[in-house]
């Protein structure tokens, strides 16, 4: 190869690694670089709190939500759409509202639900509630939710899944009755299913630090075992 192509091809590559997200710091303590927006990539999701602009995050947590919907979209036909509520803003840091979502990583999303509808994309909060008196809403889809939740868990390799502990309660006692537990796959799903006040609306995804990501602050491992009591 000639001098001159080399150089082009050296000046390509610095140009695409600078140009790639970073997620900077810690989850509740953290900015990021070069964001993608979930509007520009047109991911197949229904977009809540637009006035809010959070459509923010890093490569890995847009192309985690992207995939999240292609599965939901060819294994329940006739589910809803994903429903996506805040990511981050543009450059990461202090999101109101919020104890995290600073570096990209975070996202809250809406329960998969047995009516199919849809949260107005306006709306100021969250519309449904899916605890009601200490129980699980009769409109929760237990099946589907754990199956996006193995998805999320076990083949995109999601850190946690932030849950009320009313939702915690309702999967372990799923898993028993059902005889799940000789499912590795089932186990280290609850083993991740975190119990978070605040998560009785919607579940909070937490994606681990990329590997190239050098400035990203790891979160402690999760502990062993599914968590249940």
């Amino acid at each position: 190869m000639k001098l001159s192509g080399i150089i082009f091809l050296v000046a390509f590559i610095h140009v695409n690694l600078s140009q790639a997200t970073e997620a900077v710091g810690f989850y509740s303590s953290g900015s990021l670089k070069d964001s993608e927006s979930i509007m520009e990539l047109a991911t197949p999701v229904h977009k809540l709190f637009l006035g809010r602009k959070r459509f923010y995050g890093t490569t890995e947590i847009q192309n985690c939500i992207s995939d999240a919907a292609d599965f939901v979209r060819q294994s329940f036909p006739q589910a809803e759409k994903l429903q996506i509520g805040d990511i981050a803003n543009k450059n990461g840091g202090p999101c109101a509202g919020h104890g995290s979502h600073q570096n990209g990583l975070d996202v809250d999303i809406v329960y998969l639900t047995k009516n199919g509808k849809l949260q107005s994309q306006n709306a100021s909060y969250w519309e449904e509630e899916f605890v009601i008196k200490g129980k699980i809403s009769p409109n929760f889809h237990t099946e589907r939710n754990l199956e996006l939740f193995k998805n999320l868990i076990t083949v995109q390799k999601a850190e946690r899944i932030f849950v009320d502990e009313v939702i915690k309660k309702h999967f372990c006692s799923y898993a028993k009755s059902n005889k799940l537990l000789a499912d590795k796959d089932v186990v280290e799903t609850l083993r991740r299913l975190r119990v978070e006040k605040l998560h009785s609306t919607h579940f909070h995804l937490r994606l681990k630090c990329p590997e190239a990501d050098y400035a990203c602050k790891a979160q402690a491992t999760v502990p062993a075992g599914t968590g249940c009591i």
